[in-house]
């Protein structure tokens, strides 16, 4: 079954309330329904790092909707942000 981005952006912050206490604010769903990637700061990603690591390293890639990438300063190789992705359509865009 093929999901709509508002069922994706649905199960994405399910999954991380679930896994790793993680609630996204209204303004961040939006943001990743829009986008399809919301940029958090470390802050923000920090009390909740250890549920996502965990839910990412026991969930095959192909059966999550989302994933968290690291961004580092190329400058400094210091670690800046934090990247939560989607895999929504475009063409969904208004779903």
């Amino acid at each position: 079954m093929v999901k709509n981005n508002s069922e994706i952006i649905a199960e994405t912050d399910e999954d991380l309330q679930l896994q790793a206490g993680l609630q996204l604010s209204s303004a961040e769903r939006q943001c990743l329904l829009q986008n399809g990637m919301l940029f958090m700061d470390l802050q923000r990603v920090k009390p909740y790092l250890a549920g996502i690591r965990r839910y990412l390293q026991d969930t095959q890639p192909a059966e999550r909707v989302w994933t968290l990438f690291k961004v580092q300063d190329v400058a400094d190789n210091q670690l800046s942000h934090y990247i939560l992705s989607v895999a929504i359509n475009p063409q969904n865009q208004g779903e």
